[in-house]
């Protein structure tokens, strides 16, 4: 697998054919699915750390210009989307910047 982490924060970036390694071995992982060049995506950098250092759950992060295929067979078509998994299996989609407790209040639904 080639994932990396990064800034040391818990947030892991990803690369095609990682995912479900990465997301098949967690109870509950959080997928941000962005771009570089994306405003809302940056502005949720500093909240992804925050929940990767204060939740249970695995925080990944994939670049959809760098890996459009994986982006679209989990439907990210814009910019941030967030999908959680639980299990190894994606339960939900959110699509846009999010406040800090939604996503943690997400995590925290499908967390035991």
């Amino acid at each position: 697998m080639t994932a990396q982490k990064t800034d040391g924060a818990g947030v892991v970036s990803l690369g095609d054919g990682d995912i479900e390694t990465a997301v098949g071995d967690e109870e509950v992982a959080l997928v941000e699915f962005y771009t570089e060049w994306c405003g809302s995506c940056q502005q949720m950098q500093p909240t992804l750390e925050r929940i990767a250092a204060g939740t249970e759950a695995t925080v990944l992060t994939v670049d959809v210009e760098s890996h459009l295929e994986t982006a679209i067979e989990y439907g990210a078509q814009s910019t941030p989307t967030f999908v959680l998994f639980a299990d190894g299996r994606p339960v939900k989609q959110r699509k846009g910047a999010q406040s800090e407790q939604s996503l943690r209040d997400l995590i925290a639904d499908h967390s035991e």
